[in-house]
């Protein structure tokens, strides 16, 4: 694994860990991506909506460069529905585990974008929310590579 997927993600978790505290998580609102400005373009927030009682996923912020990951570098709308459909299950799987688990998930998997290019990637998603404990957002940093 590359040093920088280390030091991407150590240093989300580290910023996530100071905003905590002795909270159950930090709010979607304690983000401030000027402090994450060294790392925000493989970030991502993702916004959990509750509609008709089955939880959904939307992406509220998606850095530049997992759009290129996905293969839509031109910021269009194909991005997240690549990302968030029920033909990806598995990050669907992940982000719940983050939800119900109330606690940080890591991943490592591949896929095929939207260029037909083959990506293998490492990602973190840490939860957001209340201080009641419920899970409102979900944070996370991707680093990938193509083969």
């Amino acid at each position: 694994m590359h040093s920088d997927e280390h030091r991407y993600h150590s240093r989300l978790q580290k910023y996530w860990e100071e905003l905590r505290g002795d909270k159950h998580f930090p709010k979607e609102s304690d983000i401030n991506p000027d402090e994450l400005q060294d790392i925000w373009d493989s970030c991502f927030l993702i916004s959990i909506d509750d509609v008709t009682r089955r939880l959904g996923y939307r992406y509220s912020y998606m850095g530049h460069e997992l759009m290129e990951a996905y293969g839509n570098g031109d910021g269009g709308t194909g991005v997240s529905s690549t990302l968030i459909s029920t033909d990806n299950t598995p990050m669907v799987h992940k982000f719940n585990e983050a939800v119900n688990g109330k606690k940080p998930v890591t991943d490592e998997a591949e896929f095929v974008n939207q260029r037909h290019v083959n990506i293998r990637y490492r990602t973190c998603i840490l939860p957001l929310g209340t201080a009641e404990g419920e899970v409102t957002h979900l944070l996370g940093c991707m680093r990938w590579k193509m083969y």
